[in-house]
């Protein structure tokens, strides 16, 4: 009997080692495994550094040479929102990067055709009055004619630029799309001169052209609500913000929409003629002998 309580002694002490050798292994096991996932962490942090650096460099290269800015004047109410807003005024400036200086510029009025007719609010904010847009071309004999003089002097090395989104985003592109008016791919992403401004001054909201020229130490030189005075100035920004090192790249657009392989006319069309198709199938065949 002593023997055998022995044995079953000897038997669990021998148990006993083998599970805390087991959970010293898997202690270590464990141990192991977290010091891997932190190094994997911490390659994975070098190779993103490594990425964002060198978009940063090959973000510089592909800087445009030249620099279209627009800032364009709109039909407008005091205080009606929503508002679709129509350009009365089309100028564009153009910068040479490589020069720092204007080359030339672009400037027509518009007329509208959604709301013909300026408000006194529209024409007391920018100096436009009815007369000027009644003899003007519309919106899309204006986007021919600068997009030939964009062709004559600038090619393709270029991008569009403006101090803020709502020039392109919110009156362009938009007019555009009610009106049914083709636009080029290189005019659905620009120069947000002002996200560019924020990124550089570490702000959370920019203001206005004013302001913003004073963040470069600049005033504004002309007439507010002029649209070539504020292409100008926008453009003394871009000019004063390269001179800080900022690389002046494409930082904002809009994604073309995708066209449905097929319309909805075009289904309509289509299960019409299924429908006719098996009307006809489900009538009785006559068999002339």
């Amino acid at each position: 009997m002593v023997q055998q309580w022995a044995v079953a002694a000897a038997i669990a002490v021998l148990l006993l080692l083998l599970v805390a050798r087991k959970a010293r292994a898997g202690v270590s096991r464990a141990d192991a495994e977290a010091r891997a996932a932190r190094a994997a962490e911490e390659l994975v942090a070098e190779e993103d550094a490594e990425d964002r650096r060198r978009r940063r460099v090959d973000n510089a290269s592909k800087a445009p040479r030249y620099l279209v800015v627009v800032d364009f004047e709109c039909t407008c109410e005091d205080q009606e929102e929503p508002y679709n807003h129509e350009i009365i005024e089309f100028p564009a400036v153009l910068l040479d990067l490589r020069t720092r200086r204007e080359v030339r510029h672009f400037h027509s009025f518009v007329k509208p055709t959604e709301r013909s007719v300026l408000s006194d609010f529209c024409t007391r904010l920018t100096g436009i009055d009815q007369a000027k847009v009644d003899r003007a071309e519309t919106l899309d004999r204006v986007l021919v004619e600068f997009g030939a003089w964009l062709d004559e002097f600038v090619g393709e090395d270029y991008a569009l630029a403006a101090d803020c989104q709502s020039d392109l985003r919110h009156f362009l592109l938009p007019e555009c799309r009610r009106k049914k008016i083709g636009v080029r791919d290189a005019w659905r992403a620009w120069v947000d001169l002002g996200r560019h401004l924020m990124v550089h001054f570490d702000l959370r909201r920019p203001g206005n052209l004013q302001m913003k020229l004073a963040r470069v130490g600049l005033t504004f030189d002309g007439t507010p609500h002029r649209g070539l005075d504020d292409a100008r100035n926008i453009g003394r920004l871009a000019l004063a913000l390269q001179e800080r090192g900022v690389s002046l790249v494409i930082n904002d657009g809009v994604v073309r929409p995708r066209r449905p392989a097929v319309t909805k006319k075009e289904r309509k069309a289509r299960s019409r003629e299924d429908e006719a198709r098996r009307r006809r199938s489900s009538r009785p065949v006559v068999v002339d002998w």
